[in-house]
């Protein structure tokens, strides 16, 4: 039996070292923050570096061995996605384990260092913690659901209730991608420590609620939003609010979203006032029909509507393709008498001003 197993032992040894892994080449982040880019591709016939840090693609060049290189930058300290554009298709890095969360595309991330830590970085300071849950969705026939639930710093040790962010992620995007990407948690915590927010729960759910991708100008996009709204306060708030420590009065409630997730927290907070005293719209907004339809009570008595609103918060990018639309949305708001902050930054519709947005209504809310 020894002997036997010996040779079996061997055997496979031989099968494994003959199967040899295919090579991986890490990056590499140099001193004067350009970036080295390896991708392994002996038999391709073209790779290309699609960033975020850049624009449009950058062609790679191959050597002997059929690894493919490039070095751009210097890129300014974030975030950022990327990925290998392989022959046409897009494919994430191989050789690093950080990737964005997303059913539409699989990027990879790569944290670019600045001379100081970021909001998003781990830091030396207490940690929250992150949590999954499952509810199973009426709204959706009865399929169970998954969303990420965020406890801040010192939730474990004290009987105290806590404020909740209802927190929503964009088109094809998942409930992991709020963590993963936004790092919500970390920037979360950071603030928290930084005495610039207040500890809150975040409730980070998965928004897609129909297959496809509307827009926000078309029927499907209203629809979808309203479903949204309905599971939520159907099915992931009654769940949270039983689970979970909370402070149920309407002014400790708040929910914002990135692109979908903004419309989404703009449609079901302005249907909910009830509800949410706060709400935040991240490169997104509603067209003039979705208002007058659903909300233009609202704007009949514009000083009510003031009243039940602590926040209503909405930021955009000057590069971002919805930045028409988000802009007019503002003056529509304007127009009607509905009191808002807003925020116009440089940069597009990307997770490195989503960021951005986030730690700005982290500041303003609960307070």
């Amino acid at each position: 039996m020894k002997r036997t197993f010996i040779i079996a032992f061997l055997s496979l040894t031989t099968v494994l070292s003959a199967q040899r892994l295919p090579r991986w080449d890490r990056h590499v982040i140099h001193d004067d923050r350009t970036v080295t880019f390896n991708f392994y591709a002996p038999d391709a016939q073209k790779v290309e570096l699609s960033g975020q840090f850049q624009s449009g693609n950058q062609a790679m060049t191959k050597d002997a061995e059929g690894l493919w290189t490039i070095t751009v930058g210097p890129i300014e300290p974030d975030l950022y996605p990327y990925n290998f554009v392989v022959d046409g298709i897009g494919v994430p890095d191989p050789a690093n384990q950080d990737l964005f969360p997303n059913e539409g595309f699989k990027p990879s991330l790569i944290d670019i260092p600045g001379d100081e830590p970021s909001l998003h970085h781990v830091q030396d300071v207490p940690h929250g913690e992150l949590t999954y849950a499952f509810v199973q969705s009426d709204v959706m026939g009865g399929i169970t659901r998954p969303l990420m639930v965020y406890t801040p710093p010192g939730y474990r040790d004290s009987d105290r209730t806590y404020p909740v962010l209802y927190l929503v992620s964009g088109t094809t995007d998942t409930e992991e991608t709020w963590f993963r990407a936004g790092r919500a948690n970390f920037i979360c915590d950071n603030l928290i420590a930084q005495g610039r927010a207040a500890p809150m729960i975040i409730v980070m759910p998965y928004g897609n609620m129909l297959n496809g991708m509307p827009r926000p100008h078309t029927p499907e996009a209203a629809l979808m939003y309203r479903y949204f709204g309905d599971e939520l306060i159907g099915t992931i708030m009654p769940y949270v609010e039983s689970n979970y420590r909370t402070d149920n009065e309407r002014t400790s409630r708040a929910i914002a979203g990135f692109s979908r997730g903004g419309g989404q927290s703009v449609f079901t907070g302005l249907n909910n006032l009830d509800k949410f005293a706060n709400i935040g719209s991240f490169s997104a907004y509603l067209t003039p029909a979705v208002w007058d339809t659903y909300f233009s009570a609202l704007s009949d008595d514009p000083a009510a509507t003031n009243a039940q609103l602590d926040l209503f918060w909405l930021g955009v990018g000057k590069s971002d393709f919805l930045y028409e639309p988000a802009v007019t949305f503002n003056q529509l708001l304007t127009d009607r008498g509905i009191a808002h902050e807003e925020l116009i930054t440089e940069g597009g519709h990307t997770w490195m001003n989503a960021r951005h947005y986030l730690a700005e209504t982290l500041q303003r809310i609960f307070k």
